[in-house]
């Protein structure tokens, strides 16, 4: 801002002009009269000339005369009278010219200029103009990555609700089986039940992977030129936040099948191992012997397989002490069968009170207790999948 001009002075340019008065201010000096006349014997020798005084030219003082003041034509100067001056905070006092002199020019203030408000205000247009376009150009980017993210998370909930219905309609298809009373018709249909959990299991595993690997990438989507998304930023976290709850279903899924896997394969073993012991039981009973020490070899195969896999997780250790005195069951009755087939009937009375000994055996084991502790081990597994699929609904 230009600074207001010192009302004091006249300034051109840096030079400061001061107004000064040329020459003696007042009335020209009168004629000096004539001198007077040299008394006789007090005059100039004959031969010296007496110096004349020009008109106006200032005479010499006489010799010896004090100059005790001023010629008539000097102006006496006074002595400056000290007066205090103006405050600091105001402007000095104007000065009339002097006599014959015209009014110096006023000073005016210089006019602001106007380049610098037409600036800033170009500035903050543009500042404007760019927010505005920010915005914009953000939300349309948000709006494409939310948009991407929730046609991806519904193709997999599409997948999970298939997954989800499968398992709900497992127990269903599962009948509650007396061991020593379950006709072959119960045992098969349970066998066909466990075929299906497997198979379905199987076949889910790759699908929540994929469907992981498809969240996973949309969720790292939402934070794509994060710089461009500020605005929107409550929205993709949102939904980040419900995919991320969705992806941690998933992982229990993921767990519940791997595990499930294990544990419906033992089963298919188990449900085989006891459909073999109906069919040697059937025969034995019509008398068809040598059948049924034929059909003892897939008992005793099935049952190593269950053995084998009695440490499925969710299976209590009394299961796998059941497959171990079933097997022993097995191998007292195939004993049984020979001592049979050879007519050796001491052998027959010592093979019968073994069997009967291990089916009593086999009869102390609680299958209600075993099918509540599996209930019980994967029952937190599910109530973790089913809490996080009712958080990524209310996300």
């Amino acid at each position: 801002m230009p600074e207001p001009a010192n009302r004091g002075r006249i300034t051109l340019g840096a030079a400061t002009v001061l107004v000064v008065s040329q020459g003696p201010v007042g009335p020209p000096p009168e004629d000096a009269p004539p001198p007077p006349a040299t008394p006789p014997g007090e005059g100039a020798a004959g031969w010296e000339v007496t110096p004349q005084v020009e008109k106006g030219a200032i005479p010499p003082a006489p010799e010896g005369a004090p100059a005790s003041g001023p010629a008539s034509w000097e102006i006496e100067q006074q002595p400056e009278a000290h007066t205090p001056g103006p405050p600091a905070d105001l402007p000095p006092p104007e000065y009339a010219p002097p006599p014959g002199y015209a009014a110096p020019p006023v000073a005016t203030a210089t006019p602001r200029r106007m380049g610098p408000i037409i600036a800033a205000v170009v500035i903050v247009a543009l500042v404007v103009v760019a927010v505005v376009g920010y915005g914009i150009a953000g939300y349309a980017f948000a709006s494409s990555r939310i948009d991407s993210a929730k046609s991806k998370y519904n193709t997999v909930i599409g997948h999970q609700n298939a997954i989800t219905d499968a398992f709900n309609s497992f127990d269903s298809k599962v009948a509650s089986v007396n061991l020593t009373s379950a006709t072959a018709a119960q045992l098969k249909q349970n066998r066909t039940a466990y075929d299906q959990l497997v198979s379905q299991s199987q076949a889910a595993q790759p699908t929540i992977s994929t469907d992981d690997t498809t969240l996973a990438a949309a969720q790292a989507s939402l934070n794509d030129n994060s710089w461009l998304t500020v605005f929107s930023r409550s929205s993709l976290d949102q939904v980040s936040t419900k995919i991320g709850h969705e992806r941690n279903a998933l992982a229990s899924a993921k767990t519940i099948t791997g595990d499930l896997v294990q544990l419906g394969t033992f089963y298919q073993s188990f449900y085989d191992s006891l459909i073999d012991l109906d069919t040697v039981s059937t025969k034995a009973g019509a008398g068809d012997f040598a059948g049924a020490k034929t059909a003892l070899t897939p008992l005793t195969t099935d049952l190593g397989k269950a053995l084998q896999l009695s440490t499925a997780p969710g299976l209590p250790p009394e299961m796998k002490q059941f497959v171990t005195d079933f097997q022993t069951t097995a191998v007292d009755f195939g004993k049984l069968l020979d001592a049979t087939i050879a007519g050796n009937a001491s052998a027959i009375q010592a093979e019968v009170k073994a069997v009967d000994a291990d089916s009593t055996k086999l009869g102390t084991y609680d299958f209600d207790k075993m099918s509540t502790a599996i209930k019980s081990f994967y029952q937190p597994l599910i109530d973790n999948f089913n809490s996080e699929v009712s958080k990524a609904n209310n996300s």
